[in-house]
């Protein structure tokens, strides 16, 4: 005890007493930085949680997916008429008759081509007693027609485009005709003749040819 309090040695005291009080100082010193670095106790566990950046961050509220129904496009109602559905009237198609041959012998059959042609658009025409007629005539007298004779029309749908032929024939028996088309009508004279062609009331330009 006496050493402790009285050092013995060949260097003065105050060198022991300097000695002594560093080493307290560093042993103090220790014990400040283990305490500091272990609070609580030193426990480890809950140094760890103190000192951990992640674990002292308040946790943030899940967001929940909105059940909000996503809008739909439009869907849009109106459809366009396909250009080869619209029905071909008299403001949309040009109306050509031609005689096959410009000449024949009396009592023969003849052809005539009808021709439709578009105006503007495309269309479709339907070919019929109704809506086609073609007539022959001499002059103001009526030789034959398709109004007597509904039955030499075929009966067709036609897609009527610009570039695009849309024809039809008819044929003429080379005979008169009358109310009903009764058989047994006589045959159209040598002279010079005009067919007529109409579709929905638009008319055709005269063609002429010649009975021999």
């Amino acid at each position: 005890m006496s050493s402790l309090l009285h050092p013995v040695g060949h260097l003065p005291a105050s060198v022991y007493w300097f000695r002594r009080g560093l080493v307290l100082f560093v042993l103090a010193l220790l014990f400040f930085l283990i305490f500091q670095l272990f609070p609580g106790g030193g426990d480890p566990k809950k140094s760890a949680a103190v000192g951990d950046p992640q674990n002292s961050q308040t946790p943030q509220p899940s967001v929940k997916p909105s059940k909000t129904p996503t809008a739909k496009p439009t869907e849009k109602s109106s459809k366009t008429t396909p250009p080869e559905d619209v029905k071909c009237s008299a403001s949309n198609v040009r109306v050509e008759v031609m005689p096959a041959v410009r000449r024949v012998t009396s009592g023969a059959a003849l052809n005539f081509v009808i021709r439709l042609n578009a105006v503007s658009d495309e269309c479709k025409a339907s070919i019929d007693p109704d809506s086609l007629t073609v007539s022959v005539t001499s002059g103001a007298d009526l030789i034959w027609t398709t109004g007597h004779c509904g039955q030499a029309i075929p009966k067709a749908t036609l897609v009527v485009a610009k570039g695009k032929e849309a024809a039809s024939t008819v044929v003429w028996n080379g005979h008169r005709s009358g109310p009903g088309c009764l058989p047994g009508q006589p045959v159209a004279k040598p002279g010079t003749y005009v067919v007529k062609a109409e579709f929905s009331g638009r008319e055709s330009t005269s063609q002429a040819f010649t009975i021999a």
